[in-house]
């Protein structure tokens, strides 16, 4: 005789995976061949965003509920661009999907500073990029940034030098003998040094309302100034010293920095508490309850799972952590012998 759990709002199998994890709130199938780049971390991906089996078109195999995700990322140009393929857990403890999702939907984060010009010109630790290209194990990055400077910066970095884990950026200390310094005008050009065989570093441009840009410096030459920027971009460049107006010493001035929130995990939406299995060995997930159903991922060794219902041999399961589940009103199913003693 079947068993099954009841939901709070309907009772399984019906539509189980669109209602069935409530998504978080604010804080309180195989990918193609994989490329020699690859991007992993601890992501925290969109609520519901979908995995397809197809790099083009293809089914919804499931979906990501918000929570912190074990993720590997291996193909950033899969459907010109606009897919990237993907892959969840960590080899023990998880439910491994393997598929195709949004490439602008995954966050992808500077692992270290970037160098962008050498020396001189950084994209600083821990900054959410774009990805716009790759070759050779390389991918071409991007940080745009709207305030307190308005522009757009680019770099070839090795793809061991980016992580999809998001952490916090660390604050700068400024030396006690630093001044600070605020740009007159709405751009100034920054160069490698100030002697006459000088190279342009960029032009640094001020948002518009912007209260101010403030750079700190320790030292001049004749009419230059020796400026350093720490924000989203790290800079150590000269100015132009008349392009720079000197705070009184020790003023400074109210630098802004982004809040950094953290989502609450997902919650499971049931009347009556799952069992949960400690799994052995990989199990192989299917997307119906039949053996010729498509395998669209496997139950990892050693993952805590939830057993919701039993089925003529089957039994649905999601992931105890919750980090994925089935897309729309599909379940993931596996073997009951599997999951039983």
């Amino acid at each position: 005789m079947p068993t099954r759990s009841s939901l709070s709002l309907f009772t399984l199998p019906l539509a189980l995976a669109s209602f069935l994890i409530a998504a978080p709130g604010a804080a309180e199938t195989t990918a193609a061949s994989k490329p020699a780049c690859s991007v992993s971390g601890e992501a925290e991906m969109p609520v519901n965003l979908p995995i397809y089996d197809k790099a083009d078109g293809g089914t919804p195999i499931a979906r990501f509920s918000g929570g912190d995700t074990a993720l590997r990322a291996t193909d950033f140009f899969a459907s010109a661009g606009k897919r990237v393929a993907v892959e969840t857990g960590t080899g023990t403890g998880s439910f491994r999907i393997s598929g195709f999702t949004d490439a602008s939907k995954v966050p992808v984060f500077s692992a270290h500073r970037l160098s962008v010009v050498p020396g001189h010109l950084y994209i600083a630790p821990h900054q959410r990029l774009e990805v716009t290209s790759g070759a050779n194990n390389r991918l071409k990055v991007k940080k745009r940034i709207t305030t307190p400077i308005h522009q757009t910066f680019n770099t070839w970095v090795d793809c061991s030098s980016l992580t999809l884990a998001r952490k916090s950026s660390t604050s700068h200390t400024v030396s006690g003998h630093a001044r600070g310094y605020v740009l007159k005008k709405d751009n100034v050009e920054l160069y490698d040094t100030w002697q006459k065989d000088r190279t342009l570093v960029t032009v640094l441009n001020k948002a518009a309302g912007s209260t101010g840009v403030l750079l700190w410096s320790e030292e001049q030459r004749g009419g230059w100034v020796h400026v350093e920027y720490h924000g989203e971009v790290i800079i150590n460049a000269w100015a132009r010293s008349r392009e720079l107006r000197a705070l009184p010493r020790g003023e400074t001035m109210d630098v802004k920095r982004g809040a950094v929130t953290k989502r609450s995990p997902p919650q499971l939406k049931l009347a009556d508490t799952p069992k949960v299995v400690k799994t052995t060995k990989e199990i192989p997930i299917r997307s119906a309850a039949k053996d010729d159903a498509p395998i669209i991922g496997k139950i990892e060794a050693d993952t805590e799972t939830y057993v919701l219902d039993i089925m003529a041999g089957w039994a649905s399961v999601l992931p105890k952590s919750l980090n994925v589940a089935p897309h729309g009103d599909g379940q993931f199913w596996v073997k009951a012998s599997d999951v039983t003693p």
